[in-house]
């Protein structure tokens, strides 16, 4: 029996598209109201869930949590009212919950940028199924997980795998972003005070308090790469999210890092922890066309490029997709450009000419080069 749960407050608008989403594949679907004044409760109920109501605390956890005790499935599948699970997963999902080795299943989250364009996004791996126990809880008053998963994995003999099912997440679009960044903020903060010193939550809440333009961000990023420096010697990242610091220090001027850090030391960081994470590889080629380097920006643009196509780039951390796409492509042909490879570069922006954010300043370009040819006479 699989168990859907989500947790809403205010989700008038959203919610009918998740339920949808879900109705042909879930035995049951419980919905915590967390303390709407819309229509959200009676939108559950008139489509077929159980509803519970959770007085809200600050702590998406316990709401989280609140709703796996009301559930009666074998498994959990987890989804926001934000988000859709997409048709062309039933199948799987169907599937997988009969492996009797699976503890739990990583699903595919595409996250929407442009509420126009479906086919615009990154892809990002989350813990959504899960088996239903008592010793699987969430802990995090934001963004929770589970702290446990080893243990429980330990003892079970049963492991985490990856699969395909694929939600859709629309959460990124538009004016809902500030205030998450606001109510993410505060979250944080009371998380820290209840648990201290913990690297993920000081990451995420510097880069919330930057991203809200409060100057304190910069002493909390500062806090976390001190906690940083005891791993620098390990082959693997202690956890994904120190990607989105690692972000940060890159930006820095040297003589600006936090003590024990260097720009040689940031840098083979990046190279041994996350050589596929598209955020850092865009940072490394501004840094190498900034300084004149075009053909080492180049390579690493053809990367980013490829990347886009075959998905072939980290998933653990969301970010704009045109670090991908189109972005990366109009600056791989102004590299071009400047090594004076125009052939190439017109090939480029000919590709560029029916994006929807790079036709113009392609087109422009493309005249550019084709008045250069036609004054120099070198001809194709």
């Amino acid at each position: 029996m699989l168990s859907v749960c989500i947790i809403a407050r205010n989700e008038g608008k959203a919610l009918p598209r998740a339920l949808a989403s879900v109705r042909g594949i879930a035995d049951e679907i419980v919905v915590v109201d967390t303390g709407s004044t819309d229509r959200t409760v009676e939108i559950a109920k008139e489509m077929g869930a159980v509803v519970g109501h959770f007085p809200w605390c600050d702590d998406f956890s316990a709401a989280r949590n609140f709703a796996l005790d009301r559930a009666r499935g074998d498994w959990i599948f987890w989804l926001d009212a934000d988000e859709e699970l997409l048709p062309e997963s039933f199948d799987e999902l169907r599937s997988v919950v009969t492996r009797p080795d699976a503890l739990g299943f990583f699903i595919r989250r595409q996250d929407l940028k442009r509420a126009d364009q479906p086919d615009f996004f990154t892809l990002m791996w989350q813990l959504r199924l899960f088996r239903r126990r008592d010793d699987l809880r969430f802990l995090g008053r934001c963004h929770p997980d589970f702290r446990n998963l080893a243990a429980v994995e330990a003892k079970t003999g049963q492991t985490v795998r990856h699969s395909t099912i694929t939600i859709r997440h629309y959460g990124y679009i538009g004016e809902q972003v500030p205030a998450k960044l606001r109510r993410g903020a505060r979250l944080m903060e009371l998380e820290l005070k209840d648990r201290p010193g913990q690297l993920y939550y000081l990451i995420e809440y510097g880069r919330t308090l930057l991203m809200l333009e409060d100057p304190r961000g910069e002493e909390i990023l500062r806090e976390a790469a001190t906690k940083l420096l005891q791993y620098a010697q390990d082959l693997e990242a202690p956890m994904p999210i120190v990607s989105l610091l690692m972000e940060q220090l890159l930006q820095m001027p040297p003589e600006q890092l936090p003590p024990g850090f260097r720009p040689e030391l940031v840098e083979s960081l990046v190279w041994r922890w996350f050589p596929t994470n598209a955020p850092l590889l865009w940072l490394l080629a501004r840094q190498r066309a900034t300084s004149g380097r075009f053909d080492a920006a180049e390579q690493l643009l053809r990367r980013l490029v490829e990347m886009g196509r075959d998905h072939s780039y980290d998933q653990w951390i969301s970010f704009d997709p045109q670090l991908i796409g189109d972005g990366a492509k109009s600056n791989l042909g102004a590299c071009l450009l400047r090594q004076g490879k125009l052939e190439e570069a017109l090939a480029v922006f000919k590709e560029l000419l029916v994006s929807p954010t790079h036709s113009t300043q392609a087109r422009s370009n493309l005249e550019a080069i084709e008045d250069f040819i036609r004054q120099s006479g070198t001809g194709r």
